[in-house]
């Protein structure tokens, strides 16, 4: 008998020919760790892989090797004899475990002893076969090991769906509840109590309303205004209730609506600026923010709510106000109102590098205009870099404490013209080196939205992961690719879905949480919007090519 025909009778006691491959979908990754060459190409060589549902199958020759496939490879299978040099099969089982609980092994022996059951059994190794092997019994519990994992991974999708089926329910009980709350509806305010534990809210949080106004476009049709009112909405979402800072809801009249919470230091106020600025860019509209009180507690948020809507009922389009200056006042006091407003247009344009330089240009050109003394252009100048350092460093958390104290040393006896050329190197430095960072965060941003488009993408969540603000990545991304992040992320999930809906037999519903809407009517409306056409009729017009 040749030696190759006995290694495969001694490796398997077969029972006629092995199957062939069946042209099922593969999915899971095997090793088979074995020192004897003979041994574990025999068994790779034997087994109807593709029909298991084994994708790749990796061989090892000793436990130190079989270490490096799994940390280059990562298996979720594992073939290992018991006896081998250098390291044991057991030895390896119990490396493993400490890096990787969720593994399955199956351990293979030449020897029926009971302390390598009893050691298995304590290592959790799945199956424990004896030498020689029946291909029956291996590839049995090859597949054993198979829809287990299958059976998790099945498992966790589930869970997954639950998870996001039961926040949708939960945010919607929540927007139902603080519309009626804010009504004065009886039956909420007994549940007021029930309110607060399940969301987890402070019932004496000081709060405020806004009631966000979107700009009124005459042109629009109801689909049109429907998914803006639903954009916004999900913008809103993120950037208040992800932080928790606020609740975002719908009134009984579909305004949207924000109880922000306050504190000592009016975050709510600069919150809401960086909302508007967000929705601006984004968007392209000019929204605006009708406030209530401040109010102390839940149970007094109905009177801020009320304020808010009297003030929106109540307010006329007021006049530009036309005023004749006083001609008694000094120059530098009529150019400080000048100078503010030149001081929040730089600081607002933060990422947006040629416009914050071309405001400079002006507000030089303003100096020279309004003929200010070398003392207060060196004030100015020193108070304008410095306004736009702190806002730059907020926004990216780059920059260096001395970079101001260099500043104040250069603009130091400065006469008028050089305080102006030095303010301008300082911004020059600020940004230097910018264009290649900004081009690498935006290409990450755009690599983290393709790779998880089923996530809750927005502005907010991707600022938070990058460490910089959302209106700073905004301007950047807009800048950098010509629209805004939230379109971006849009029509990658509209692209995706048109894919899944072209090739896959899914349904319309399935696909649009894998793609990361969880209210179908939201992903109708961006559907159509994008395509001409719903997701159902564009399923049917691609059928018909």
């Amino acid at each position: 008998m040749r030696k190759a025909e006995y290694v495969w009778r001694y490796v398997f006691r077969r029972n006629g020919r092995r199957n062939r491959t069946g042209g099922m979908k593969v999915k899971y990754k095997i090793l088979i760790v074995d020192d004897e060459k003979m041994i574990r190409m025999g068994i790779k060589n034997a087994m109807p892989w593709e029909s298991m549902d084994i994708e790749k199958v990796y061989t090892a020759a000793s436990a130190m090797e079989a270490a490096e496939v799994i940390k280059k490879h990562q298996p979720e299978i594992m073939v290992t004899d018991i006896s081998m040099t250098e390291m044991s099969g057991l030895e390896l089982v119990e490396q493993i475990r400490k890096q990787n609980e969720g593994m399955r092994i199956i351990v293979l022996t030449g020897y029926d002893r009971f302390e390598y059951a009893r050691q298995a059994l304590q290592l959790r190794v799945h199956d424990f076969l004896l030498k020689p092997i029946d291909e029956k019994e291996l590839k049995k519990s090859i597949l054993e090991q198979v829809r287990w994992l299958e059976s998790e991974r099945k498992n966790k999708e589930e869970d997954v769906s639950r998870i996001r089926a039961k926040g949708v329910r939960q945010q919607l009980a929540l927007e139902q509840f603080m519309c009626a709350f804010i009504l004065g509806k009886p039956k909420a305010g007994e549940r007021l109590e029930e309110f607060l534990e399940e969301f987890h809210f402070d019932r004496e949080q000081e709060m405020r309303i806004g009631l966000l106004m979107p700009e009124v476009r005459g042109e629009e049709d109801a689909e049109s205004r429907s998914l803006r009112s639903m954009t916004i909405r999900q913008i809103c979402l993120g950037m208040v209730d992800g932080q928790k800072k606020g609740i975002t809801f719908t009134d009984e009249k579909s305004r949207i609506v924000i109880s922000f919470f306050c504190n000592r230091e009016k975050e709510e106020e600069e919150l809401s600026r960086q909302l508007v600025d967000i929705l601006s860019d984004e968007l392209e509209i000019k929204p605006r923010i009708i406030w209530g009180s401040i109010r102390k507690g839940f149970d007094n948020l109905s009177i801020s709510y009320n304020d808010a809507v009297f003030a929106l009922e109540h307010e006329r389009e007021a006049f530009e106000r036309i005023y004749t200056m006083d001609l008694s006042r000094k120059q530098e006091d009529i150019f400080q109102e000048v100078f503010q407003e030149f001081r929040t247009a730089m600081v607002c344009s933060i990422g947006e590098r040629e416009k914050l330089f071309h405001i400079f240009d002006r507000f030089c050109m303003a100096v020279e205009s309004y003929n200010l003394s070398a003392k207060y252009t060196r004030s100015c100048c020193f108070e304008l870099a410095s306004s736009v350092y702190f806002a730059y460093f907020s926004d990216t958390g780059s920059g260096g404490s001395e970079q101001l104290s260099v500043l104040m040393k250069a603009l130091s006896g400065a006469e008028r013209e050089h305080a102006l050329k030095v303010t301008n190197m300082f911004l020059e430095r600020l940004f230097a080196g910018e264009e290649g960072e900004v081009h690498e965060l935006v290409k990450k941003v755009k690599r983290r939205i393709y790779e998880n488009l089923a996530d809750d993408l927005t502005v907010a969540s991707l600022a938070g992961e990058f460490y910089v603000t959302p209106n700073y990545l905004s301007r950047l991304f807009k800048r950098v690719t010509g629209e805004g992040c939230n379109e971006y992320i849009v029509r990658k999930r509209i692209e995706q879905a048109k894919s899944l809906l072209a090739t896959t037999t899914l349904k319309a519903g399935e696909i649009a949480v894998m793609v990361g809407y969880h209210d179908m009517n939201y992903f109708s409306l961006a559907f159509k919007k994008h395509t001409g056409a719903s997701p159902i009729k564009y399923r049917e017009q691609v059928q018909k090519r």
